[in-house]
């Protein structure tokens, strides 16, 4: 598995995966689907934004998802980061790994001192694969998150670089 910057030839990956009602229901990028003419005509705005989005391909060549980060303007080196791996493609490590290959290089090259994300409440897969990740869970946003007709909570977890060097023995 790699991380690889966004090309042209992902945008139908990016179109499939945003209107998947699925991946809508755990992540807050997209309420309404953009149409496949928006995606491509806005391309370069959409991939230039704060928030770095990076291709996830498998050791086949497979595009099986994207992983985001964004660096939070109100504090210096602290980075926000989100992952949505094909439903086709999940509970195979792809998710675990490309968490671990970003959270190391947020550490290791970018001097992030802290990286937090946000994730829906019943998503009981995610929640223990980032636990796995080493992040720790710090509190729950209380119904800011709708979904499905209704408002949902949001857990909140972050890893720090004290954490970062205990779980990964630096």
């Amino acid at each position: 598995m790699f991380l690889r910057s966004v090309e042209r030839r992902d945008l139908n990956f990016y179109y499939e995966m945003w209107s998947d009602d699925e991946v809508r229901k755990f992540d807050s990028g997209f309420t309404i689907i953009p149409s496949n003419d928006f995606i491509i005509e806005n391309f370069d705005k959409i991939m230039n934004l704060k928030k770095k989005h990076l291709t996830i391909v498998n050791e086949k060549g497979v595009v099986v998802g994207y992983i985001t980060y964004e660096a939070l303007q109100d504090c210096k080196n602290v980075f926000e980061i989100g992952i949505t791996i094909r439903k086709d493609f999940r509970g195979r490590g792809y998710g675990k790994d490309s968490i671990q290959t970003l959270t190391k290089f947020l550490f290791l090259n970018v001097a992030a001192k802290r990286v937090e994300l946000q994730m829906v409440c019943d998503n009981e897969k995610a929640l223990n694969c980032y636990k796995t990740c080493g992040f720790i869970q710090e509190g729950v946003l209380r119904e800011k998150f709708f979904s499905e007709g209704k408002y949902k909570d949001l857990i909140v977890m972050a890893m720090i670089e004290e954490d970062f060097n205990k779980h990964y023995k630096m």
